[in-house]
């Protein structure tokens, strides 16, 4: 029964654009400076789209938190599990695409060929 060797982790630049890919509005640098790089390419369109949502929701719920019912709900429960979520989706898209595979963020990667 052979045992699954874990694949070597990238290092040097590429390393950092993996993790810049993931680390929420920082995601344009590889974006920009890496256009040559398919795979590079994929994993910085879709945590520019996940910077983007994370920002476009959380300003949405800080609005709905301006009123009196929703509000409370709004910022003292959707906000933390939506930001946890995000954390947890930067966090396994790290370390998925530090070993060289393709973690597909829910609903989110389906905007990745658009960008």
């Amino acid at each position: 029964m052979p045992l699954d060797v874990p694949t070597p982790l990238f290092v040097g630049e590429r390393l950092r654009d993996l993790i810049l890919c993931y680390a929420g509005p920082w995601a344009f640098l590889p974006y920009m400076r890496n256009r040559e790089d398919s795979e590079l390419l994929w994993h910085a369109r879709q945590g520019v789209i996940l910077a983007f949502a994370e920002c476009v929701m959380t300003l949405a719920m800080v609005i709905i938190g301006l009123f009196p019912i929703f509000g409370s709900v709004s910022v003292r429960f959707f906000l933390p599990l939506w930001l946890l979520w995000c954390l947890g989706m930067s966090v396994t898209s790290i370390l998925q695409a530090t070993k060289g595979k393709k973690h597909r963020i829910p609903v989110i990667h389906q905007f990745v060929e658009y960008l």
